[in-house]
């Protein structure tokens, strides 16, 4: 993909408040439409759903989204994969347990170049939670979802608060007037709270961005040999430094997510209750790169769109309270997880799209959020909106881990933002996007902070 595309960070939206036809976010979701509605596979493939290196697509993908789901005949991408991209179609697609995320039940070469990044991420053969299906997902996710439960995270949240201030603090001290949101808060915060919740001393934080950001490349699709030789050794750093942080906990257990997948390991009689070594180590890297790169690119996108809609950012500045309904409109509206993959594990019939053995298909997250059979004026931000039905962290039994922790990270930054620093506005003439497709976030957003 072209590095560095750029983008005009002048424009942004004051159009007075949108008058809503209801006051919900997102339609209760319907019935499945009779097969005929959805867009047929008949003469498709004749041109390309979308190009991930074309410039103006990485600036702004949703107009090409909308195109494809106003378009009678279903495209695929540049794998042979067919691309979804209305509500109904994605959500049926990620809930289907006939579809797969293991690309290892993909044909062709495709299934060839992916299934050689899957030993990346660990020593072996492990599985992840990310590509297993059941009954190796139903274990590998009962092991770590304690860490991740509402309440859990809710525990957390003083102490997020607290490391938001002092980030802050920090960057306005170092900033002359402005802040490096990125570099300042968005990537360090993700980081200090996985850390804390795997317990690695903070003496020892700064060495997993370069591993997490190498790591990450890897959910692309058919990224470059560059990249694979780039992931390698942050694998093996991460390897490294978790083999003698394991062993530690071994000993001398803690009150941290590590010391309980170490002991679940070690402790059980039960492979339904344990991890192997190669698993233990893939839980831990699929855990940090997940909840750091996608909650940075939350954090990035969402403010992007607030000081792009003015009035919803002077809303929340003038009432912080609305942060937990704003952040599921952010998560809606400029998702940091686009897309996501699944395989036909037999012949079928997705709501009246046959799929043969095999074949794949792209699950559009984020323009299924933007379908407006299901969400009114849907390229309008509303931070208000009603409950969230939005499938940014998708959904069935890969909805994600992490999400109440990502929901807990963005309302403590956007109201911190918004009450803080009510004068906010972007500084810079241009932005630029970050090398990925199926990740999509900004590599830098200068702030002026103002007054206040």
């Amino acid at each position: 993909m072209a590095r560095g595309a750029q983008e005009r960070a002048g424009s942004r939206s004051d159009d007075p408040e949108p008058r809503l036809a209801t006051p919900h976010l997102l339609a209760p979701p319907a019935p499945p439409a009779p097969p005929a509605v959805g867009p047929q596979r008949k003469d498709a493939g004749a041109s390309q759903a979308f190009d991930p290196t074309d410039h103006a697509f990485v600036v702004d993908p949703y107009p090409r989204y909308r195109e494809l789901q106003e378009s009678p005949v279903l495209h695929q991408d540049a794998e042979g994969l067919w691309v979804l991209t209305r509500y109904a179609d994605v959500q049926a697609a990620v809930r289907d347990p006939r579809l797969s995320s293991d690309p290892a039940h993909g044909d062709g070469p495709r299934a060839e170049r992916r299934g050689r990044r899957v030993p990346l991420f660990s020593e072996g053969n492990a599985r992840t939670m990310l590509t297993s299906d059941p009954p190796d997902h139903t274990r590998l996710r009962r092991l770590a979802n304690r860490a991740f439960t509402p309440r859990a995270v809710e525990r957390l949240r003083p102490w997020v608060g607290e490391m938001v201030t002092a980030l802050l603090d920090d960057a306005v001290e170092r900033g002359d007037g402005a802040v490096e949101l990125m570099g300042d808060l968005a990537e360090p915060l993700p980081v200090l709270v996985i850390c804390e919740l795997l317990g690695v001393p903070p003496a020892d934080q700064g060495r997993f961005k370069p591993w997490s950001s190498a790591i990450a490349r890897l959910v692309d699709p058919d990224p470059d040999p560059a990249i694979l030789t780039e992931a390698a050794p942050a694998v093996e750093g991460f390897v490294s430094y978790f083999s003698e942080l394991i062993q530690e906990r071994k000993k001398e257990p803690r009150d941290d997510l590590l010391s309980g997948l170490v002991h679940a390991q070690v402790d059980s009689d039960s492979d339904s209750d344990s991890l192997s070594v190669p698993e233990l180590f893939a839980m831990v890297i699929l855990l940090f790169v997940a909840g750091h790169e996608t909650t940075t690119n939350l954090i990035g996108n969402g403010t992007l769109a607030l000081l792009r809609h003015r009035r919803q950012f002077e809303r929340l500045a003038h009432d912080p309270g609305l942060a937990v309904r704003a952040t599921e409109e952010l998560l809606r509206y400029d998702p940091p997880v686009q897309v996501t993959a699944r395989t036909a594990t037999e012949d079928m019939d997705l709501r009246g799209i046959p799929l043969q053995k095999g074949e794949g298909v792209v699950c559009g997250l984020a323009a299924a959020n933007r379908d407006p059979s299901y969400v009114d004026q849907p390229d309008r931000l509303v931070i208000d909106r009603g409950e969230a039905t939005h499938l940014s962290f998708s959904n069935g039994i890969h909805h994600c881990l992490g999400a109440p922790l990502a929901r807990l990270e963005g309302q403590v930054v956007f109201a911190a933002l918004a009450r803080r620093f009510p004068s906010l506005e972007l500084a810079a003439t241009s932005l630029a996007y970050r090398d990925h497709f199926v990740l999509r976030g900004l590599t830098g957003l200068p702030l002026a902070i103002g007054q206040g």
